[in-house]
């Protein structure tokens, strides 16, 4: 549980493209999102200026990164806490092996002034189909 001078990430997990629901298996090279909702205490919310999102694809069968992506958000202060739903997209193209399993690392970033807050997930397992 986060105080309120913390950033967390509740959940991170992969969709269907423009979906909401977590995927179990996803077809070799499809599209999809990475969907990581985040939490900011309401004292740190009073000083933030932004946040990043890194987020990495990891082929835990070939111990490899397989896909990675940066986002940058500002924010803007406020004497309230923050909980929002964070949006990532791949696109299609990428390739792995026929029942390869992979898994989203997410890192989360949130800049106040000289000082910056970590934390970080994993989501579930899915399996690479076809």
């Amino acid at each position: 549980m986060s105080g309120t001078w913390d950033a967390t990430i509740l959940l991170v997990q992969a969709v269907d493209e423009g979906g909401s629901v977590p995927i179990d298996a996803i077809a070799n090279g499809n599209a999809f999102d990475v969907l990581a909702s985040v939490r900011i205490g309401r004292n740190l919310m009073q000083f933030v200026d932004a946040c990043d999102l890194f987020v990495s694809v990891r082929n835990l069968s070939q111990s490899r990164i397989l896909l990675r992506q940066r986002q940058s958000f500002v924010l803007t202060p406020q004497d309230a806490p923050l909980d929002q739903t964070l949006q990532v997209k791949f696109g299609a193209g990428w390739t792995a092996d026929e029942g390869d399993a992979l898994e989203v690392v997410a890192t989360f970033k949130v800049t106040a002034g000289a000082n910056h807050d970590y934390t970080l997930a994993r989501s579930a397992a899915f399996v690479v189909v076809g």
